[in-house]
């Protein structure tokens, strides 16, 4: 069995993404197990097993199928679930299955102290402000996009109005996307630490930590839609309680594991991790981090040093799909959506712009 060309993992047929399942030795429980033409798929499914199994060994290779070389084993058994049917519905992610998580389900203490560099970026008329106490407007995400029951967070509110995400670079200064933050709208920039979920209905609506936009001390944005895409935000005072994110001084590399905090939609602060660099560019990487509108500006993190090493800025044009009775969001590798999953700005790219500041001052 010889595949000259490579094509998407969507595009192998169900019996084609089982046997290289099956040549990597992958345990899959019965419940799982992709029948072909018979009912219980046991005769047709042990037939390919013997097939491939004398494949395999006579190939000494990890894989009998040179175009699905580079797929996991992990992203092999999603994709044959998508094809099968089997994540319609309740469960469904950006790419392959949905890893997102609200701030109090974050395992990790150094991903939970990471969160707290990060803001949500919105304008001054998303808030209302008095001489007492500063909360947020906002809207039910169900409502706000018509969304089915099986959505997850659909119980959530999201920020109403424009808004991305930004994290704290230096003690004033704020990094978010140059696409959301240009010198015309600087001064009604707010940056509201500590947006998120403290329980699964208790979501934080009065907020104290509100910061304003001053001056736009860096920026960069690119013509024709790629490049670097970054702002650094100067702001009216220094952030109380709350450190810098760590920017990464070491070169990044495929299939390099990361992790993105930031506010999909205007939701309340979401973790998502399991993702990897795809491809590298000169000025960005390229990620399937499970992100919507709402997370431009999100700072990606490595999961292992956790430090930064770059902004999410560009990502996938749909997020949600009809599904009859409401949306649903689009789930990836998609026949009918094309992505080339998020692209994401290198944290190289401004590092030395901050410490020319941080110089100045």
């Amino acid at each position: 069995m010889e595949y000259q060309t490579r094509k998407p993992p969507d595009e192998f047929t169900i019996e084609e993404l089982d046997r290289e399942l099956i040549a990597r030795g992958a345990q899959v429980p019965d419940n799982r197990r992709f029948t072909f033409g018979d009912t219980a798929g046991t005769p047709e499914r042990d037939g390919i097993m013997k097939d491939v199994k004398e494949l395999y060994d006579a190939a000494k290779s990890w894989t009998p199928n040179e175009a699905l070389r580079d797929l996991d084993t992990e992203d092999l058994v999603r994709v044959l679930m998508i094809k099968s049917g089997a994540l319609e519905g309740g469960s469904r992610g950006i790419w392959f299955s949905d890893t997102r998580m609200d701030y109090y389900e974050i395992p990790d203490e150094h991903v939970k102290k990471n969160a707290d560099c990060v803001a949500a970026v919105c304008l001054e008329d998303s808030l209302n402000v008095t001489k007492r106490a500063s909360t947020l407007k906002v809207k039910s995400y169900q409502k706000a996009f018509r969304l089915c029951d099986s959505e997850p967070f659909n119980h959530q509110s999201v920020l109403a109005g424009s808004m991305c995400t930004g994290f704290l670079v230096e003690k004033d200064v704020i990094a978010t996307a140059a696409h959301f933050a240009k010198e015309e709208n600087v001064t009604d920039l707010r940056f509201v630490f500590g947006y998120r979920m403290e329980a699964f209905y208790t979501p934080v609506k009065r907020v104290d930590n509100i910061y304003k936009g001053v001056e736009i001390i860096g920026r960069a944005y690119p013509r024709g839609g790629r490049g670097a895409d970054w702002a650094l935000v100067k702001l009216d005072r220094n952030v109380e309680g709350r450190e810098p994110a760590r920017l990464s001084k070491k070169e990044i590399v495929r299939h390099q594991s990361i992790y993105v905090l930031g506010h999909p939609c205007g939701l309340p602060l979401k973790y998502a991790p399991g993702a990897g660099v795809c491809s590298i560019e000169d000025a960005y990487f390229s990620s399937r981090l499970d992100i919507y509108a709402g997370n431009s500006g999100s700072p990606a993190f490595d999961s292992n040093t956790h430090e930064v090493i770059g902004m999410v800025v560009r990502g996938d044009y749909k997020n949600f799909r009809w599904a009859g009775s409401g949306y649903l969001s689009v789930i990836y590798p998609n026949a009918s959506y094309h992505s080339e999953g998020s692209h994401c700005t290198k944290a190289s790219e401004f590092i030395d712009f901050i410490k020319e500041t941080e110089e100045r001052a």
